[in-house]
């Protein structure tokens, strides 16, 4: 079969890779320059570095085995990162359970209370009994207050506004669970994992492995129309040309899809598709003259805030990678309409830097050499409670359309792992049809 794919992120790669290999012919179109999607890179001193922070844990085995699988062993990277928090005019470490007992916003019983309650999620292996629990109220309840206040309320509200209290404990659960997982030596310790050059290493080697099975990477060319005839994929129309396809796997976002389907599709697949909600995000990446703090990933617990993290990416990869220059991001997750989605670059930044200097207050606009300020509309799936019984299924109603987006990623959060596995599972779906 000839088999389209819309999109050359990690699951457009990983299914297309794994489609060839099975002896079809594969074409891959990405509308962006350069393959890698949410994990995409910029040029940066020399090397490539992503335009929205990335990292993977050890519990990303599909990240690790196929990094495994492309002879890339000697590019992986672990590192013990420290962790922190911003917590009543302070910089806390908040990485391990001494960091815990040692962390007095919350009385020493809550802090017990926390661990007992990380602990207990980090070994739970069965989760789909949380399916129509809201998170707010669980953790309110396991946590009790004072750690919402202070700590997971702020938090939630960061990542996703006025949608926080709708969002589903299996999603909390998830992100508990992976880190936790992550850490070694009783939860004391916690490494993540990178690549040499940057996930373009990763991308590159895909797009390489992918050609040499005798499939085709198109990137600066959109699919504008997925042409379909008596119910099924017949090809597509792309910028540069109109094509016969007996098979299409689509990776965007559904938002991102309608322009590309026949009007008005009806039905209880297209309904589930049409329900998800995204929030777009935004992030500046700061040239550093200076290293701002030791921390790595500092969260900011603080509605007021207009970022939810701090990220020294140079405190994780040495600033030696990138010729002596120190890198920062900061990140908002917001709804597209949202004025500060909307502002200009320079609005951006001085509110960015107003709470930056609240948080490390000898910081300088000066202490800035250069700033890139990257947006994506749709970065994060809103998880409401009972979004696992509305999950829109690989295969569509239109035979022969596929999808692996990240939508259909749960209960897990997004991540490069879970896009691999969408897409090899994709791809599985596919052969076996």
């Amino acid at each position: 079969m000839k088999i389209g794919i819309v999109g050359a992120g990690l699951a457009g790669l990983t299914a297309g890779l794994d489609l060839a290999r099975a002896g079809h012919k594969v074409v891959v179109c990405e509308q962006a320059a350069e393959p890698g999607g949410l994990a995409g890179t910029f040029p940066f001193a020399g090397t490539r570095l992503e335009m929205f922070y990335h990292h993977f844990f050890t519990t990303d085995l599909q990240t690790i085995a196929l990094i495994e699988e492309l002879g890339l062993q000697d590019k992986l990277m672990w590192r013990e990162t420290p962790m922190g928090i911003y917590q009543d005019g302070q910089l806390l470490k908040f990485a391990s359970p001494m960091d815990l007992l040692r962390f007095t916003p919350l009385s020493f019983f809550n802090r017990i209370r926390f661990g007992l309650v990380i602990l207990y999620l980090a070994k739970l292996k069965h989760w789909q009994k949380f399916e129509h629990i809201k998170a707010e109220g669980w953790i309110r309840r396991a946590f009790g207050e004072q750690a919402w206040e202070k700590v997971w309320g702020p938090l939630m509200h960061g990542k996703f506004g006025e949608r926080a209290s709708e969002i589903g404990l299996p999603w909390f659960y998830s992100r508990v669970h992976t880190r936790a997982g992550s850490r070694a030596q009783g939860m004391t310790k916690e490494s993540l994992g990178y690549l040499q050059g940057s996930f373009q290493t990763l991308h590159d080697a895909l797009v390489k492995a992918l050609k040499h099975a005798g499939g085709e990477v198109r990137c600066r060319e959109q699919v504008k129309a997925l042409r379909v005839k008596g119910g099924r994929i017949i090809g597509w129309t792309t910028s540069r040309k109109t094509e016969t396809l007996d098979a299409v796997l689509a990776t965007p976002a559904p938002p991102s899809l309608w322009s590309m389907l026949p009007k008005g599709l009806k039905g209880d697949y297209w309904d589930r598709l049409r329900q998800v909600e995204y929030l777009g995000n935004v992030c500046a990446v700061l040239t550093l003259k200076r290293s701002l703090s030791p921390i790595y990933w500092m969260n900011i617990p603080d509605v007021a805030s207009p970022f939810i993290a701090v990220i020294e990416h140079t405190n994780f990869i040495s600033s030696e990678t990138y010729g002596g220059k120190r890198v920062m991001y900061l990140s908002s997750y917001l709804p597209v309409d949202h004025p500060r989605y909307l502002k200009s670059d320079q609005a951006l930044l001085k509110e960015y830097y107003g709470y930056l200097q609240k948080v490390i207050p000898d910081f300088k606009p000066t202490d800035v050499a250069a700033v890139k300020i990257f947006r994506a509309p749709f970065a994060q799936p809103v998880v409401r409670a009972g979004y696992g019984e509305r999950l829109a299924g690989t295969a569509t109603p239109i035979a022969g359309l596929y999808l692996a987006n990240m939508a259909q990623i749960y209960p897990e959060d997004r991540g490069l792992s879970y896009s691999i596995r969408q897409g090899r599972n994709a791809a599985k779906r596919i052969i076996q049809t």
